[in-house]
């Protein structure tokens, strides 16, 4: 993976990567499903396709070890986790959220 991507893919949220283990994960079973029938429908007297549903299982398998697994980041389990289901979860947002809920749409001699 390219410096550039290995940053982007650092910069998401635990949602985000979970989102795209996901997507990453329904490919990989499906192509599965696809080599299966492929190794069904060319059969040449082996089962090729365990070749590379091993291969491309191992680095699904990584994945779900680095979200889920004992090699997950514990600075992506707590802080990112605790902003979950919120919209903001960015905290530039959350300060502009802070700003616009301590301006008042109203002035004090308005209510008097």
């Amino acid at each position: 993976m390219s410096r550039r991507k290995q940053r982007q893919y650092d910069q998401k949220s635990l949602r985000e990567k979970k989102i795209d283990f996901r997507r990453h994960l329904r490919t990989y079973l499906v192509m599965c499903g696809f080599f299966v029938l492929l190794n069904v429908i060319t059969y040449v007297g082996a089962f090729w396709a365990i070749w590379p549903i091993l291969g491309w299982g191992i680095g699904i398998t990584m994945q779900a070890m680095s979200l889920y697994g004992p090699l997950a980041d514990p600075e992506d389990v707590h802080p990112r986790e605790e902003n979950k289901g919120t919209p903001l979860a960015d905290p530039d947002e959350r300060m502009e959220l802070r700003e616009l809920e301590t301006r008042r749409p109203y002035r004090d001699e308005d209510l008097v």
